[in-house]
């Protein structure tokens, strides 16, 4: 309850606490006691980790769990145990994926591709411009582009923003596609996303907003959530602010805010529980995190990160883990003496570059 009022408390004991208060008699009149009392807390601490106004350095808000092995600041989490998936449900809006390009590109519903980052800060696009400047696309009702879908493609490595035609803010990590109509119907907005994605979405009581991912959807009027769908094994959207619904097949659940909705695919099973807003919303932050990923898992993040292909010379090293939490900056040697230091697992560079873990 201290912790609760002094606004620190975490996501999973703020949601176990609140079902005391309003389940338990004893508690409830406990808690109406010290809160009668007390200074209204802070926001919720799901809120910290997406709010870029200027607070105490991230590594300090993330030292009552990160833990050893020090020469990486690993962190030790959660496991999940996936498999293959069985049943593919299908999406009215096709969900693109990401290719083994540099640069993040525009594709437009004619086919036109345009390089975003690095190019010229107005675009001219159809005989209009549109401002593309600080790894922004801006987009507004007037910006009338092909019409058809368009996707953004981001590349491993690299991030880019869109203010989408609505206001509705979208930060995409890398490896993460964005496909987006060329203007919204009247009663309703609709996109598909495949990666990682921090979305800001405008709220228009008559014109709902659904994002598709594989094998799920989210519906919201507005509200701001996290989705991450690297692995379509087991798709989570983790919600900050407003209310959401997530749909998968003929399964829903309303997530609040502080939960993380979870999509098992293998169990076709849907569910929601607290999440950690340092892992799940930190790589608005600069923060990468493992959570006792198996090494084909750390292969996949390697390739997000730095863009380096990374294989695993024996199928059985997979069932080797490995957590860490590791700032943007970090060089890939750290991380792959980390993994030697705690796994046991040596590494080495092939004639094309190739990263093998064996």
């Amino acid at each position: 309850m201290t912790e609760k009022l002094a606004g620190v408390i975490s996501a999973a004991d703020d949601l176990w606490l609140e079902e005391l208060i309003e389940e338990d008699p004893l508690v409830r009149s406990k808690w109406e006691q010290l809160s009668a009392t007390f200074v209204p807390p802070p926001p919720a601490p799901w809120l910290e980790v997406i709010d870029f106004k200027k607070k105490k350095p991230i590594y300090k808000v993330l030292l009552p769990w990160a833990v050893a092995a020090a020469i990486l600041g690993a962190a030790a989490m959660a496991t999940w145990k996936l498999a293959p998936w069985k049943k593919e449900i299908k999406q009215p809006i096709a969900v693109a994926t990401v290719n083994n390009e540099k640069h993040v590109y525009l594709k437009l519903a004619n086919q036109e591709v345009i390089q975003l980052d690095g190019s010229a800060t107005v675009l001219n696009i159809a005989g209009q411009q549109i401002a593309n400047q600080n790894n922004v696309l801006y987009l507004n009702s007037s910006s009338h582009l092909p019409e058809g879908n368009n996707t953004i493609q981001v590349p491993a490595g690299k991030k880019y923003d869109v203010i989408l035609p609505d206001g509705s803010v979208v930060n995409l990590n890398a490896t993460t596609t964005i496909t987006f109509p060329s203007k919204f119907d009247a009663s309703k907005r609709e996109i598909a996303i495949n990666g990682e994605a921090y979305l800001k979405i405008s709220k228009q009581e008559h014109q709902p907003f659904k994002v598709h991912l594989p094998h799920t959807a989210v519906e919201v009027l507005g509200t701001s959530f996290n989705i991450n769908t690297y692995d379509n094994s087991k798709i989570r959207v983790c919600l900050v602010e407003g209310k959401v619904k997530v749909k998968a097949g003929n399964k829903e659940v309303i997530v609040k805010p502080g939960q993380q909705a979870i999509f098992n695919a293998p169990k076709a099973s849907l569910h929601t529980q607290p999440f950690n807003a340092s892992v799940e919303l930190g790589w608005q932050k600069g923060l990468n995190s493992l959570s006792e990923a198996p090494l084909n898992e750390v292969c996949d993040a390697i390739f997000r990160w730095y863009g380096v292909k990374a294989v695993l010379d024996d199928p059985k090293l997979s069932k080797r883990k490995f957590s860490a939490l590791l700032d943007k900056s970090t060089p890939l040697s750290f991380l792959l003496e980390g993994v030697k230091a705690t796994t046991g697992t040596d590494y080495y560079f092939d004639a094309d570059s190739t990263l093998h873990l064996k």
